[in-house]
């Protein structure tokens, strides 16, 4: 049955592409970013579809996203980037993931508790090379050196970092990061040891930023097209028509009358709103698209409602027909310009109201 409702369409080819992409230029092992619930997109729908394309390693926020993709998904690595939290060792033991170590006194917790099952498998350790958000800071790095003997028992450790500028691509503050990352590397170069220190951005910064790992996010999922030509949009938000009013010159459109017709004009109210994730300072700045028709948002955006000003398509547009918010005509990366955010804002803040419909 059809509703009423709004819809993020997912275009899974051109995650493919993108996927794609990455593994042509990067041509190390990948591990796709699926927190928050995929960037909004549906963790456990784009893990299946990612793990149909050959990647088994998974990048998550937390413990319950991690037990979220468990409970459906099985025989994949989960790393979780928050760590090792209070009495979290015997779920995350149980579960087979791997705790992103941010702390000297996680990784004594983790690798103490491992000790005593005799269980060496995989061992991750997030260090921050300039961040100063997550990650062991040069002391705690210099400790865990120390105790090396304990690192070079696991078959396999993974040391992570993330850069803070990677979206600029002449920014010195990359190369600073990239360097430091090298020092640790050369203190930690043991057989066992693995190094990742791209995500999105640092991976087409060039090879010297690949390491051994890449983590793509919204490369992957269609934001920061600029990054590399050929990267493709994947999400439209399409909403359908549900009213169809006249305006009369001089009345107005909305809360608090912001909007004041200039002539008579024909709109049409579609029912999404700032409850849906789309900012209210877009109101009476924003556009929506009829097919190609560029049609401009009026009055205040409203919590489920938006109002849409259809003069242009007066004689063809009726109820029932879907307009586009973003997506073909506007992608992802112009609709948060316009939004004055970022596309990581944009395409996690869509509401479960809005259908995710998976396409070919």
């Amino acid at each position: 049955m059809q509703y009423s409702h709004s819809k993020l369409i997912i275009n899974l080819n051109n995650i493919k592409n993108n996927l794609n992409i990455i593994k042509k230029f990067s041509k190390t092992s990948i591990c796709p970013v699926i927190k928050a619930n995929a960037y909004g997109l549906g963790d456990i729908q784009i893990a299946k579809f990612l793990i149909k394309n050959k990647c088994k390693d998974f990048w998550v926020a937390n413990i319950t996203e991690a037990l979220k993709i468990k409970k459906n998904i099985s025989n994949i690595n989960i790393f979780v980037a928050n760590g090792l939290n209070k009495n979290e060792e015997q779920i995350f033991f149980k579960n087979k993931f791997v705790p992103v170590l941010n702390t000297y006194e996680q990784f004594k917790k983790w690798t103490n508790f491992l000790n005593k099952k005799k269980v060496f498998n995989k061992l991750a350790i997030q260090v921050d090379t300039g961040m100063c958000r997550s990650g062991m800071q040069i002391n705690e790095i210099k400790k865990i050196y120390a105790e090396r003997s304990i690192i070079k028992k696991f078959k396999e450790v993974t040391i992570f970092t993330h850069l803070a500028s990677a979206d600029e691509i002449n920014s010195k503050y990359n190369i600073i990061q990239k360097n430091r990352f090298l020092e640790i590397k050369s203190m930690f170069n043991f057989p066992n040891c693995k190094f990742s220190l791209a995500a999105s951005g640092g991976i087409f910064l060039g090879k010297e930023y690949h390491f051994d790992t890449v983590r793509p996010g919204i490369a992957l999922y269609g934001g920061k097209l600029f990054f590399k030509k050929g990267l493709k949009n994947v999400v439209s938000l399409i909403s359908p028509v549900i009213q169809i009013n006249h305006l009369k010159k001089g009345e107005t459109a909305g809360y608090n009358q912001s909007y004041k017709a200039k002539k008579d004009i024909m709109t049409a109210t579609i029912p999404l709103g700032y409850a849906d994730g789309i900012k209210i300072k877009i109101s009476n700045i924003g556009k929506v698209f009829y097919k190609n028709v560029e049609l401009p948002m009026i009055g205040r955006i409203s919590m489920d409602l938006m109002i849409i000003d259809v003069n242009k398509v007066r004689n063809r547009i009726k109820i029932g027909d879907h307009l586009e918010v973003f997506g073909k005509n506007l992608n992802l990366d112009k609709f948060a310009k316009i939004s004055d955010t970022s596309p990581y804002d944009i395409i996690t803040s869509v509401s479960e109201r809005c259908e995710r419909v998976y396409v070919n």
